[in-house]
């Protein structure tokens, strides 16, 4: 992944510049320890507008851009019921002001937003918020500009953390240390030439503002001559190259948007890892727990030893004098017990029979509810570790929480999930991602016609193929594909030749208290995917 870089954010500001300068703050929120938004609007620009304007300190990928609704889902951007005091600073400084000031301090990766704010006694205040995306060292600062002294920080630094620059309320702002470096613009070529005439990109990087490793090897492989890389370097930092940057990120319209779905991909895939991880988790212990069960079949052939040993005692009763031991036969050898009759004998292997058929009868039924359990369990691991989308992990969470094994305290979203919907050839194909959409498929969308596809004796999503009065038959083709689709979303999907079986709706069954996704099924054809 790409730390944001201070070229990159120069090219942000230019592009952002005007709409942030002059905006009015709305609402300020701190979903987290590393996140706040501005809903920011600007009553000038572009026959008015209102954006989120959103910012990440998190060391792993610290970052500013506006978002939409469909990348603050990818953030699973939760506003907690009590605000953080530094949001509550923020509030009392900077709600319902402009934005006098914008700007971005030069060569480095840090953006400055200035208000005037009227303090309790009517005095006119300028007071700035510093934005600093420095990677482990990013900060959100706010001081009063008068005298540099600091309100508040979203993260405060003492003297134990850091010997070089301390940072809490009540303390002098000063920058972080100045870096020696040269501009590109301020330099002649024959001085570039000396720095990389080795193209030596880590010593680039370390003498020259602006330009970061990655960024200098996507240069270097774009062009070969020295003096085409300086006068590139050159365009870039003059801003003249909006493309090349847009395509180091994201590819999309503009700078904004690149960042921002750049960096909302990374946190939705580390989120929905901590996730999963998370459900993983909470059943960890009782999967174990069926799985040493069901590595142990329960067997009968104790009970039927001691019938049989009852048997030829009852049997062969006459050959058995008094203080006999032990009976042979059949290359058996049966203890008796001298101190009772043969008929006394073998009534107690009875009794060591039925007492073995008990618990062996027990023990089967122990094994059969962990056999099913085991297999709910392990549909619900599939779903987990198959979910693409939060939407996903909705309907499995909700499966959890019924099972006792997370609590009731997290919010369900009880609006119907959305199904995962394909037309091929014509033909519409539904893909359930969890048990909850599973049975919603089979009981909600699916007709009696229509046909349902499956992995054949493993974990895999249920696939309806939607089978439309007054239309053609789907080929084989179509058929190939659905079987296709459930292997990619099975526990399969990364092996060779694969069956999947095929039957119509009318022709499954869910037996009562069946756990959800659960169908038995009849009449059914096979597919091999390869």
């Amino acid at each position: 992944m790409n730390n944001i870089d201070s070229l990159t954010l120069k090219y942000f500001y230019d592009e952002n510049k005007d709409f942030i300068d002059g905006a009015i703050v709305q609402k300020i929120q701190l979903p987290s320890r590393y996140e706040v938004i501005f809903n920011l609007r600007n009553l000038s620009y572009n026959k008015a507008q209102n954006k989120k304007l959103y910012i990440n300190i998190n060391p792993k990928y610290p970052h500013i851009c506006f978002i939409n609704d469909n990348t603050a889902l990818k953030r699973d951007i939760k506003i907690p019921k009590k605000p953080p005091m530094f949001c509550m600073q923020l509030r009392k400084y900077l709600n319902g002001s402009k934005i006098k000031d914008f700007k971005l301090v030069k060569y480095e990766r840090i953006f400055e937003f200035y208000f005037d704010y009227f303090d309790e006694i009517g005095s006119l205040t300028r007071v700035c918020l510093a934005v600093e995306l420095m990677g482990k060292h990013s900060n959100i600062i706010l001081y009063n500009t008068s005298n540099k002294i600091i309100i508040g920080s979203i993260h405060n630094i003492s003297q134990d953390k850091s010997s070089i620059r301390e940072i809490y309320g009540g303390i002098k702002y000063i920058y972080p240390p100045a870096k020696n470096k040269l501009d590109i613009l301020n330099i002649s070529y024959s001085t570039f030439f000396e720095t990389a005439k080795d193209r030596n990109i880590n010593e680039i990087s370390d003498n020259i503002y602006y330009f970061y490793k990655p960024l200098l090897e996507k240069i270097f492989n774009k062009y070969n001559d020295t003096l085409e890389i300086f006068n590139f370097m050159q365009s870039l930092e003059k801003g003249l190259e909006k493309n090349f940057i847009i395509n180091l990120w994201d590819g999309k319209d503009n700078i904004n948007d690149s960042i921002d779905n750049y960096f909302a991909g990374f946190i939705f895939s580390e989120l929905m890892n901590q996730y999963k991880a998370k459900f993983l988790k909470t059943f960890q212990k009782d999967y174990k727990k069926l799985s040493n069960i069901l590595n142990s079949k329960p067997s009968d052939l104790q009970a039927q030893k001691y019938k049989q040993f009852a048997d030829y005692i009852m049997a062969y009763s006459y050959k058995i004098n008094k203080n006999d031991e032990f009976l042979f036969i059949d290359n058996l050898k049966i203890e008796l017990d001298t101190k009772l009759t043969p008929a006394k004998n073998a009534q107690k292997y009875y009794e060591r029979y039925k007492k073995a058929k008990t618990a062996f009868e027990f023990d089967k039924k122990r094994y059969n509810e962990a056999k099913e359990r085991f297999e709910y369990l392990n549909s619900i691991k599939f779903n987990i570790e198959n979910a693409a989308s939060f939407d996903d992990l909705e309907g499995t969470k909700e499966e959890l929480i019924k099972l006792g094994y997370i609590s009731n305290d997290e919010k369900i979203n009880k609006t119907q999930t959305p199904i995962t919907k394909v037309n091929y050839k014509g033909f519409d194909i539904y893909i359930g991602k969890n048990n909850k959409q599973n049975d919603y498929l089979i009981s909600k969308i699916a007709s009696s016609e229509d046909l349902w596809f499956h992995g054949q004796g493993f974990t895999s999503s249920h696939v309806i193929l939607k089978i439309l009065n007054n239309k053609k038959e789907p080929d084989r083709e179509v058929l190939e594909y659905c079987a296709k689709l459930t292997k990619e979303n099975s526990k399969a999907k990364f092996s060779g030749k694969t069956p999947i079986i095929m039957t119509k709706r009318k022709f499954l069954k869910k037996p009562p208290d069946s756990y959800p996704g659960y169908v038995t099924y009849k009449n059914e054809t096979e597919i091999i995917i390869d």
